[in-house]
């Protein structure tokens, strides 16, 4: 029972939103409308509240990214193995696969999931990962899809521009401001802090309901032979990396762990969808790679909730 009431109310938020965009209740454009609320408002004041609030410890375990990354990293090296010498994919579509694979989606829905499990206690571990995700891994996936067809001149400019795309964007953004306020020791009124509360507490439900009805965008499309494989190192494989490497071999402090092994069983994100279309390659199979894992991890997170728990 437990179990359910942590995990019903992400799911049935997110489907009250899938249904309400697929029975056209709500416009596109009001469904857009709602999306850039939740995900360019909303969900930056939550980030910047839990971050400009937290304690940090005096010494932060560095093996909780270790762990992570390593995870992460092999996934997406076995995406790209697979894509290689099974499919006989050139460096781009590699690329593309493996993130697949390798990127999940911990912001609009691992951030309301932890907190749901956890509380506010995992905003720090959740600060340490979701400033580093997609940083990392678009540029790591950059590297890998332009290094036949660029010079090092090119690439090094590509990068450049991903890093600065990443900082600006309102929820790298709102962290990034967030520990600055906290560090430094800027203080917020207790006016500013109630009424950055009051948002905080809207962004979860919001942006839930956002995706639900994004996924609506999504088609089920394909060789499902290549998307299954994507859904499988995403929902079983990296987050059982994840949790033998933090719990069995770096013993990171059960909460931190915790929270790295759900944010690592979340869906595939949307970034590898973004990331496919730009350079035309796995385009059908990412997307439907999204709709199934989203659909296929109400059962596995379950899973590894009740594992860290």
């Amino acid at each position: 029972m437990a179990l359910l009431g942590t995990i019903f109310p992400v799911i049935a938020i997110a489907l009250i939103g899938y249904f309400t965009r697929q029975r056209k209740f709500l416009s596109d454009l009001d469904g857009v409308a709602i999306e850039k609320v939740a995900f360019n408002f909303l969900i930056p004041c939550l980030l910047f509240n839990g971050t400009a609030t937290t304690v940090f410890p005096e010494i932060i375990d560095w093996n909780l990214l270790g762990g992570f990354y390593i995870s992460i990293f092999f996934v997406y090296f076995l995406g790209m193995l697979i894509g290689k010498f099974f499919y006989s994919y050139n460096n781009v579509q590699c690329s593309v696969f493996g993130m697949g694979g390798a990127y999940s989606n911990v912001t609009v829905i691992g951030i309301p999931f932890c907190i749901q499990v956890f509380g506010n206690e995992a905003f720090l571990p959740l600060f340490i990962i979701i400033s580093t995700h997609n940083i990392i891994l678009f540029t790591f996936g950059t590297i890998i899809a332009e290094s036949k067809k660029e010079s090092s001149t090119s690439i090094m400019r590509h990068l450049l521009f991903v890093i600065k795309d990443l900082i600006t964007q309102p929820i790298t953004g709102s962290l990034l401001a967030g520990v600055i306020v906290n560090l430094l020791n800027i203080p917020l009124h207790i006016v500013i802090l109630n009424t950055l509360d009051l948002f905080a507490q809207a962004a979860s439900p919001m942006a839930l309901f956002a995706l639900g009805g994004a996924l609506t965008r999504y088609k089920i499309t394909g060789d499902m032979h290549k998307t299954m494989i994507i859904v499988f190192m995403k929902l079983i494989l990296l987050p059982t990396l994840v949790y033998l490497f933090l719990f069995h071999i770096f013993l990171v402090n059960p909460l931190w762990a915790g929270t790295a092994v759900l944010l690592s069983a979340m869906p595939t994100g949307i970034g590898p969808y973004v990331f496919s279309l730009k350079y035309r390659a796995c385009q059908s199979q990412i997307a439907s790679a999204v709709v199934i894992s989203a659909m296929i991890s109400v059962i596995t997170s379950s899973i590894f909730i009740l594992l860290v728990t």
